[in-house]
């Protein structure tokens, strides 16, 4: 059961740019993490660790050997911490959780202000109407969001619940606070999955001796992350290609609508590969990279692009079925953004091109792709020097989730849709 959604504002003023924080992404291939701190501007990055998982630690985006991953997420934390003290150690961390079971779900409530409507909303009817919303998705959503991945209520956490929008009169706002208006408009965004895959990443936290700030769905980090993905003028879809899983984020005017993730992802590339080449894993693995940085002979490099090819035009296939999937979007947006490493490879570009979109999916038009690389990152200012490549993208999403989720604490006065 989801416990204090609810709590005071934090006492420690995380926004001091001195308390540093860490944001952890435990990939399939490559577990990543950084040291951050934050200030009324944005997150400043300050270090960042890449540590490669071996081939049993993860399987599509879940841990399978909690000790492996747990040694490598030590050795990851002593190469962020090395150099300081005691008293600078970071003692908070942000998590991102991924897999086929991790889903999303857009909500937006309607609600209307029967008395006293002319005079301006304070922050104790701000912080009423927030609560009453809090009790309506815990009574009436949790179970049909547990039914969406076919687990019972007591299955599931509810990852965070997060405001994206707010408007009263019909007049978006930032805070509600200050305006008159009878008619109120709320979206938000509720992220959930099986307690299993929290619990251990609770497990790991504990070992690192760190409190978790927030459990967050990866996706739709990475879409908030983005410059300008808030604003109402924009959409877009996300696709954050990782090496157990491809995760997707669907945002129309500014408002995160669905994520989807699906188990396909480098790895399977890394095994054709091997496959192909009669190599072991790790070797095709650093095959691929290479083939991806241009950095194999003309020879060698055409034999991978073959194998690459079949690979490619089945992701591909696999990414249809998931946007079907997308029940909520009548109309996808006409921009794709690309991060995470199985993005760098060219076929998987070249297949997103050769695609017939407007044929099997309701697109307006023929999408256009982008790769979503580290400068069009919002509010993140890179102090570490080493922020370079799109597959350093989601932990730094998942700091700016912190930042976001403290900048909601103080505007709203209230932590809005956290587990316990």
């Amino acid at each position: 059961m989801i416990k204090r959604l609810f709590s005071k504002t934090a006492k420690v003023d995380y926004f001091d740019n001195k308390t540093n924080f860490v944001a952890l992404d435990i990939g399939t291939e490559v577990l990543k993490s950084m040291r951050f701190t934050m200030d009324a501007y944005g997150v400043n990055i300050h270090k960042i660790s890449r540590i490669q998982q071996q081939e049993h630690a993860m399987k599509s985006g879940i841990i399978r050997n909690l000790d492996t991953v747990l040694e490598n997420c030590k050795l990851s934390i002593a190469e962020l911490t090395d150099g300081l003290t005691e008293k600078e150690f970071p003692k908070k961390i942000v998590m991102g959780i991924a897999g086929e079971y991790i889903q999303g779900v857009s909500i937006v409530v309607n609600y209307k202000r029967e008395e006293n409507f002319e005079k301006e909303v304070t922050q104790k009817e701000q912080n009423g109407i927030l609560k009453k919303i809090r009790t309506q998705i815990l009574t009436e959503g949790e179970e049909d969001l547990a039914l969406r991945i076919g687990l019972t209520r007591e299955d599931i956490n509810i990852l965070h619940i997060t405001i994206t929008g707010l408007a009263i009169g019909g007049m978006p706002v930032q805070s509600l606070v200050g305006y008159t208006g009878k008619e109120v408009k709320i979206n938000l965004y509720a992220s959930f999955g099986p307690k299993t895959y929290v619990n251990a990443l609770k497990k790991v936290s504990n070992s690192l001796g760190m409190e978790i700030i927030s459990i967050v769905s990866q996706p739709f980090a990475v879409a908030r992350a983005y410059s300008g993905s808030s604003s109402q003028d924009f959409s877009g879809i996300f696709l954050d290609i990782g090496g157990g899983t491809t995760d997707v984020a669907i945002v129309e005017n500014g408002n995160v609508l669905q994520t989807q993730m699906f188990a396909f992802g480098g790895r399977v590339f890394s095994k054709e590969i091997a496959k192909s080449f009669s190599l072991d894993l790790r070797y095709a693995e650093q095959r691929k990279i290479k083939y991806s940085n241009g950095e194999l002979s003309k020879t060698i490099a055409e034999k991978v692009k073959q194998s690459m090819n079949p690979i490619a035009n089945l992701w591909m296939k696999t990414l249809k079925v998931s946007l079907e999937s997308c029940d909520d979007v009548d109309t996808f947006p006409s921009h794709i953004y690309m991060c995470g490493g199985g993005a760098l490879l060219p076929e998987i570009k070249s297949t997103m091109l050769e695609f017939p979109w407007k044929q099997y999916l309701p697109f307006p038009v023929v999408p256009k792709i982008e790769v979503f690389t580290p400068d069009k990152l919002n509010n993140i200012v890179d102090k570490s020097g080493d922020l370079r490549n799109i597959y350093d993208i989601t932990p730094s999403a998942l700091a700016k989730f912190a930042y976001d989720k403290e900048l909601d604490n103080r505007n709203y006065n209230i932590t809005f849709g956290q587990y316990e």
